[in-house]
């Protein structure tokens, strides 16, 4: 039975650590990273829905071959409307654009759905095969599938850490010897069962404040002589002492906890409509930022709109975001699963056994190398 508890433990460790490196990279890079879920069976029986996929995420100097299963997210034609897709390169080259088709599909892509070759820049990562098959761990991603489906509902993460609560309440609750049993036959796994539950409070937090928040990057120029337009820019060529302004974003609260939104830019010459803001449920703003043109040259800037949890004070968080976004975005993930992360060192008792498991691990470590 403890072989059992132990091989549970490491499996239900897997799938959550699975999920949430498969949404949060991709919600952060907004393409897989690592690890992605299977979302239909066009590449049955190589994988089928629910499946999750481990992937080499390549650079665009990297070479593709025929047979590669590869990832791409097309920016033209008919399947630019239906995001990351695997299939299997059956032919074409960089230049000239790759023909794909999913192995269970009767045509290729581009004869089914009438769109063009796929471009060498649109492919992110190709699955990592051992032998001649992907390495696929069947049926894992469900759990992230459910997770997107529900994911705009306000009461997910409210009821994930109720579930957990409940969890660790009846451990706790156990009956004296019950629980004294449990706890030598089990070693650290309700130490783990803390951290595991912290972690992953922390991440799904950061995940949904990670997929509210957005980027602008604003190419412009400021000349001594005159204006003029710039190709891909809202803004152009301004003349010094000009000043333009333009819309930048919708900021909607959306969830039933009131947010903090707050906008940075990394460039002096941008003035912003709102830096740190409030927002109550359902309540909605419209930003704008300015660009005075003070000093001659050719300027890249980018502006961050991020929401965040109200759990440290919108001063603190502006502050964090000032210097970077991700350290704002660390800080106030932290907050809500740190008191279970730390938990086991605070109780007497778990302190103890923890570290007297750990000198335990070690020492037979020491004695594995050492023999």
């Amino acid at each position: 039975m403890k072989a059992i508890s132990k091989i549970l433990n490491l499996l239900l460790a897997s799938v959550i650590l699975c999920t949430l490196i498969a949404a949060v990279g991709s919600a952060i890079t907004k393409k897989p990273v690592l690890l992605t879920v299977i979302r239909s069976n066009s590449m049955y029986p190589v994988w089928e829905r629910g499946d999750m996929v481990i992937i080499d995420n390549l650079n665009q100097d990297e070479e593709i071959h025929e047979g590669d299963i590869v990832f791409f997210k097309a920016e033209e034609g008919s399947l630019a409307t239906k995001g990351w897709i695997a299939h299997r390169v059956i032919g074409g080259n960089a230049e000239e654009g790759f023909i794909t088709k999913g192995d269970a599909n009767k045509y290729s892509d581009q004869e089914s759905d009438n769109t063009g070759s796929i471009e060498r820049k649109w492919i992110a990562g190709r699955a990592i095969e051992m032998g001649e098959n992907p390495i696929v761990l069947n049926k894992i991603g469900y759990l992230s599938l459910w997770m997107e489906k529900y994911q705009s509902n306000p009461l997910l993460l409210p009821g994930f850490a109720l579930i957990l609560g409940i969890i660790i309440a009846i451990s706790e609750l156990m009956p004296g010897q019950k629980r004294k049993k449990n706890n030598k036959s089990n070693g650290m796994e309700l130490h783990l069962i803390y951290f595991i539950g912290g972690l992953s409070i922390s991440i799904i937090v950061g995940g949904t404040m990670i997929t509210s928040g957005h980027t602008l990057n604003q190419v412009y120029e400021v000349s001594e002589q005159s204006q003029g337009v710039l190709m891909g820019s809202d803004v152009g060529i301004l003349k010094v002492g000009d000043s333009v302004t333009r819309p930048l974003s919708e900021i909607k609260n959306e969830s039933i906890f009131p947010l903090i939104g707050v906008i940075t830019s990394n460039d002096k010459q941008i003035e912003l409509s709102h830096k740190k803001v409030t927002l109550s449920k359902g309540q909605q703003i419209n930003s704008t930022y300015t660009v005075n043109a003070e000093n001659p040259g050719k300027y890249k800037a980018t502006i961050k709109v991020g929401l965040f949890y109200p759990l440290l004070p919108a001063s603190i968080i502006y502050f964090l975001a000032q210097k970077s976004y991700w350290l704002a975005l660390t800080f106030v993930s932290i907050v809500p699963g740190l008191p279970l992360m730390i938990y086991p060192f605070i109780d007497g008792k778990m302190r103890r056994k923890t570290f007297k498991v750990i000198r335990k691990k070690k020492r037979k470590l020491q004695s594995i190398f050492q023999g």
